[in-house]
């Protein structure tokens, strides 16, 4: 089960064992939802510095992350545009794809390996 705290973290309350919460590190939602999705003892959730964070549920560290960033259509070079958050994560079925998009509908499919 997963919660919100009163401090914007997100934590886990493994069912079936002591409700002691494990918090997820470095993950905080202010002012936008910015999308969770779990697979397989993985955590995919998005973030409001532009990025996704995938956890393992044993873990309370990321154990991958991926930063969106915007391509100028005239140059192509890649530019940091941390003005914009991850809205939605979501794992392909039972497998290692993830598909994320920010808040500019920039969209990814993403494989772990």
């Amino acid at each position: 089960v997963f919660c919100l705290n009163s401090q914007a973290m997100w934590e886990i309350f493994i069912l079936n064992t002591p409700l002691v919460p494990k918090t997820i590190s470095r993950m905080s939602s202010l002012q936008n939802f910015v999308g969770l999705s779990v697979s397989d003892g993985y955590i995919a959730t998005g973030s409001e510095t532009n990025e996704v964070f995938i956890y393992h549920k044993a873990f309370p560290m990321p154990a991958l992350s991926f930063k969106f960033y915007s391509s100028d259509p005239l140059s192509g070079n890649e530019e940091d545009d941390s003005a914009q958050f991850i809205t939605s994560v979501c794992w392909r079925g039972q497998s290692s794809t993830l598909v994320a998009a920010n808040s500019t509908g920039n969209v990814k499919i993403l494989e772990m390996t």
